[in-house]
């Protein structure tokens, strides 16, 4: 939460010190201390946890299916490292996309209603993008698995043809995969800076008497707003990658 108040207080400094007051400083500097505390604290203990979890679903897995082949075993241990990435990371970053999204739009309402109007716009074109990707790159997740279950095989009973065309197969999926993000990337990068330009313009219009730290903290609110927006699309592609891991560990 410390966070959604940084935009606010960043502007009350900057307006203080063009008159020589430093009082929003120093709060400024405790925020950030104590914001820091609380991540370094999570950071050592979320390690502990997240490990010993990794440990138990690997131990189970590896306990029933004890007669799968050898290759296949090693694949899917490493992909279990995509689950506890998701609790120990992601998860975080979407609960705090979540807060800013709600937390952001509700200062751009109370900043200026028209500009909270057209930020919230932005909504339709991410969920468009996302429609248009999402079921590519589900199944170039899949067949990406596929293929990499069957790695530690290949490299240990194949010749050096073998190795070598799973290697070139493999290249060709990671391409593939890599352009349909890198598409999808730039369609809700394009679609981010058109509505923050658009923001902007409707904030500005006849507003003479905005003081630099009110500019400052609403370009704050709205860009950080967008960013969280874009958490969407990444938050579909994660559950797609962390679905497919899941289903595989599952598999009896």
């Amino acid at each position: 939460m410390v966070f959604l108040f940084e935009p606010y207080i960043l502007g009350k400094m900057i307006d203080g010190l063009l008159i020589k007051e430093y009082g929003w400083v120093a709060i400024f500097l405790l925020m950030e201390m104590f914001a820091n505390a609380l991540i370094y604290k999570r950071m050592t203990y979320d390690t502990k946890v997240y490990t010993s979890i990794y440990n138990n679903l690997i131990f189970k897995y590896l306990k029933r299916e004890d007669g799968q082949d050898s290759s296949t075993k090693i694949a899917r241990t490493e992909m279990a490292n995509n689950i506890i990435n998701f609790l120990e990371n992601d998860a975080q970053y979407f609960i705090t996309s979540i807060i800013s999204i709600i937390g952001t739009i509700f200062f751009i309402f109370m900043g200026d209603a028209q500009t909270g109007l057209v930020v919230s716009l932005s909504v339709i074109p991410i969920v468009v993008i996302v429609r248009t990707f999402m079921y590519k790159i589900s199944q170039s997740t899949k067949v990406g698995n596929d293929h990499y279950e069957q790695k530690v095989q290949t490299l240990s009973y194949g010749d050096y043809g073998s190795i070598k065309t799973f290697f070139k197969r493999r290249r060709r999926i990671l391409i593939f995969g890599s352009t349909l993000q890198g598409k999808n990337w730039v369609s809700l990068n394009v679609s981010k800076i058109v509505f923050l330009i658009l923001a902007l313009i409707v904030f500005t219009n006849d507003n003479m008497n905005l003081s630099q730290g009110q500019a400052v903290s609403m370009y704050s609110y709205i860009n950080q707003f967008l960013i969280s927006l874009m958490s969407i699309p990444i938050a579909m592609e994660t559950f797609t990658r962390i679905k497919d891991v899941v289903n595989r560990i599952r598999e009896s």
